[in-house]
């Protein structure tokens, strides 16, 4: 007897395939880069004054220092896929060009999200799906490195810049250096005995709950003091050199302010920064108006301290980011979440 018409189940094709799903994610995440850069162009109301300001410094002889500033720009993420790479090569094959491609994609995210956590996600696009939470976890020591290096170039930075500029008499900044140096100690013994989370952790019920979930968190043994002084290193090395090209573009827009001015300046607006957790795009709006404050302490106008703080966002964020984005278009959405592409 033969099947009626309504007894034959018709697998119906997806409406999209994983295919063109790749392509439409890619294409989304550069439509909205371009969109979110735009009208973050298009809010500044000073951006004619700021390139008229540019294109005057760059008359006056002045590109040596941008094209400086230029060349640090890609050691500067060389150096924090050196951070990454080698540790998630222990258990990810991956090569250091792919490497170095993850961390420019992850820009590009990190531009949308607080304390640009995103970063964390546009790298895992490149990474084996097996291999998502120790890209993580290797991430997250590189960014606690990081951060307390942020920490304690801020704190020097900012009490030398509260006692020369802000007139902190010596009692004030003896008051907040018994706070900030202990605090610093222990974020160092923390990181460098990073190992003794785990035996703490799974004396934790809840955690023990969760292991099934969190079982490359274990890999965190697997960090000895070598290791985690290597990051440590790198992480300093970074400091520098983005501190360093915002010491050269404040001489580029001929803001005068000596050698350590110019540091203690630069650590405090990234101490200051760092403590606010906004987006990279929205950090711009935040670390303009520091650059504004702190600059004006060194006969820094307001369109010249912005200027500075503004072209530093493009060269070091915006410019790679724009190559993450399109370096998507080199690997599988799809494969990289778990499935086969059609």
């Amino acid at each position: 007897m033969a099947a009626s018409p309504s007894d034959v189940r018709v697998a119906k094709k997806p409406v999209w395939s994983r295919k063109q799903m790749n392509v439409a994610f890619k294409v989304a995440v550069v439509v909205v880069l371009l969109a979110v850069l735009y009208f973050e162009l298009q809010s500044r109301d000073n951006l004619a004054d700021i390139y008229a300001v540019f294109l005057r410094q760059l008359r006056a002889a002045n590109w040596l220092y941008l094209a400086v500033v230029c060349a640090l720009m890609p050691l500067n993420w060389l150096i924090e896929t050196l951070k990454w790479y080698p540790f998630l090569r222990r258990h990810d094959p991956i090569s250091l060009k792919k490497a170095f491609f993850a961390v420019l994609a992850g820009i590009s995210f990190a531009l949308f999200t607080p304390n640009r956590v995103g970063e964390y996600a546009g790298r895992l696009l490149f990474v084996r799906p097996e291999n998502h939470w120790k890209s993580l976890i290797v991430n997250a020591v590189g960014g606690i490195a990081q951060y307390i290096v942020l920490l304690t170039g801020g704190a020097l930075g900012g009490l030398w810049f509260a006692g020369h500029y802000l007139q902190w008499n010596q009692s004030d900044l003896l008051r907040v250096a018994v706070f900030v140096f202990p605090g610093l100690y222990l974020l160092y013994y923390i990181f460098f005995n990073i190992r003794a989370v785990m035996p703490i952790a799974r004396r934790i019920p809840l955690l023990r709950r969760l292991k099934p979930y969190v079982r490359d968190v274990a890999m965190l043994e697997q960090f000895q003091r070598p290791d985690l002084l290597l990051i440590l290193f790198w992480s300093a090395a970074r400091y520098v050199i983005y501190s360093t090209q915002y010491v050269l573009l404040l001489h580029f827009f001929s803001i005068k302010t000596g050698f350590w001015g110019a540091y203690a300046g630069v650590a405090t607006i990234y101490l200051l920064q760092t403590v606010v957790p906004l987006p990279a795009i929205a950090g711009l709006l935040v670390r303009g108006n520091l650059a504004v404050f702190v600059w004006a302490y060194f006969g820094g106008n307001e369109i010249s301290s912005l200027a500075a703080t503004f072209v530093l966002w493009i060269i070091n964020l915006i410019l790679p980011a724009l190559v993450g984005t399109f370096s998507l278009f080199h690997v599988s959405i799809t494969k990289t979440l778990g499935y086969e592409d059609d």
